[in-house]
């Protein structure tokens, strides 16, 4: 009897569940707020590099007391709707003054090792060519944070400078966008083009191209517009950059790797030298794989000349949070690219309760976050509070420490659960074997 309740003892010891507390964590956030209820709490850059889970299980929540709180990915019926292009209407405004000269028309020959060299001439604007626009916003009670240019792929090369400005009225009108270039160039079969521009969300009914430079119209097809679902209680939240660690060489590849574990929806490649053209293949794969997961081809210039400064834009990628990327171009190089990340910070849910400080806490290499039922949780508070309820955007403090380094590298108690677990078996198992050879050695024995 006391080998069997040992045994008990000790398999109820080794299944019971690990309770993770805030130092198992490497480094935490206080909320500023120090009231219960439902907040949004934005991912800042400091939290995405603390995570060390692909999936961001390492990142949770805990009051005071250090009792876990419900947090997790905002749910659905929370979430901004994803952006959205539309085409919009636009009308060619009328120049003030006769246009003297014309458009700029770049002549482009490149060697074996991609140089590029470049010179100017002039000519007169063909008739499909533009200069300041009036695009007609038509929002649906959104906010416009990009525009794309549909440009005539039978015009001539141009490049040109231009600036965006918002009204309401068509006559009050405030600068979105100081200076920016919009160029298409076409040379040995290949076509650079520059047609994005991307800006803060704004709300406006009218916006204003207007062409920096005379003499530099643009040829002009369509507008586009990015538009984004706005909302009073949780302002939208500004796409950043980010910029990669680069790491070494792979044969002709460059090999880097992503500091943090952000959900990268673009990626830019910034060239190294300039008047070089050079296109590359993108893949990235998690740190131990073995293969890499084939991301895109992409196209990267940087010409410089003849009063030309443009660079390419960035490529639209599915979104990953993979850690280590592989680029390689078709060109040899002198200096290894810039890679850059594109990435919107997301909003998750935190419900608070029990006693403040709240705090966010991340970086761990055994401790997850539990697992809540946001969804059904989010739904009490709504029937409190309104069907159109918002949670409002959480402050975080700054970061300290909570577990420090050796959260990252702790041992993971479930592992030792199991080792004990086994142990245990093994134990009873061999205890079971010494008591029937026992009794086979002593029949009598069995009969007491």
């Amino acid at each position: 009897m006391k080998l069997r309740s040992i045994l008990f003892a000790a398999i109820f010891v080794a299944t019971t569940a690990y309770a993770a507390a805030p130092n198992d964590y490497a480094q935490q956030w206080p909320l500023a707020e120090r009231t219960e209820g439902a907040w949004a709490i934005r991912l800042e850059e400091a939290v995405y590099r603390q995570v060390q889970s692909p999936s961001l299980s390492d990142l949770a929540a805990f009051n005071d007391a250090g009792e876990n709180l419900p947090f997790g990915p905002m749910p659905f019926s929370f979430q901004t709707p994803p952006s959205v292009w539309r085409e919009s209407a636009w009308f060619a405004l009328p120049t003030t003054t006769p246009t003297e000269g014309g458009d700029l028309q770049l002549h482009i020959s490149r060697n074996d090792s991609g140089q590029l060299a470049l010179d100017a001439s002039l000519s007169h604007p063909p008739q499909t060519a533009v200069g300041d626009v009036l695009i007609d916003v038509r929002g649906q009670g959104e906010v416009v944070d990009a525009i794309a240019l549909g440009l005539t792929t039978t015009a001539a090369d141009f490049s040109a400078e231009i600036s965006i400005d918002a009204s309401d009225d068509l006559s009050q009108w405030r600068t979105v966008v100081p200076s920016a270039t919009v160029a298409q160039l076409r040379q040995g079969g290949q076509s650079l083009v520059r047609r994005h521009v991307e800006f803060a969300p704004i709300a406006s009914t009218y916006l204003r191209l207007h062409a920096l430079s005379a003499g530099n119209p643009i040829p002009l097809a369509t507008v586009q517009l990015r538009f984004q679902s706005a909302r009073a209680s949780s302002p939208l939240a500004q796409r950043r950059t980010l910029t990669a660690e680069f790491i070494g060489r792979d044969g002709p590849a460059y090999l880097y790797r992503m500091p943090a574990r952000i959900p990268v929806e673009r990626v830019n490649i910034l060239l190294g030298e300039d008047n070089v053209i050079a296109d590359f293949s993108i893949s990235a794969r998690e740190p131990g794989d073995r293969y890499w997961s084939y991301l895109g081809q992409m196209g990267a210039f940087r010409l410089r000349g003849a009063g030309l400064a443009l660079d390419n834009e960035a490529m639209d990628v599915p979104q990953t949070r993979a850690r280590m990327w592989r680029i390689e171009p078709r060109v040899n190089l002198t200096k290894p690219p810039v890679l850059e990340f594109m990435y919107q910070p997301e909003d998750w849910l935190l419900l608070t309760h029990g006693r403040a400080i709240y705090r966010i806490v991340a970086g761990s290499g055994v401790a997850q976050r539990e697992q809540f039922p946001l969804d059904a949780l989010i739904g009490q508070v709504r029937a409190h509070y309104g069907r159109d309820w918002q949670p409002p955007v959480a402050r975080l403090g700054p970061m300290s420490a909570a577990g420090g380094e050796s959260a990252l590298t702790r041992p993971d108690p479930a592992r030792t659960r199991r080792w004990l677990l086994w142990g245990v078996l093994l134990l009873g198992a061999a205890a079971i074997v010494a008591m029937v050879l026992m009794l086979l050695r002593n029949p009598s024995a069995s009969g007491e």
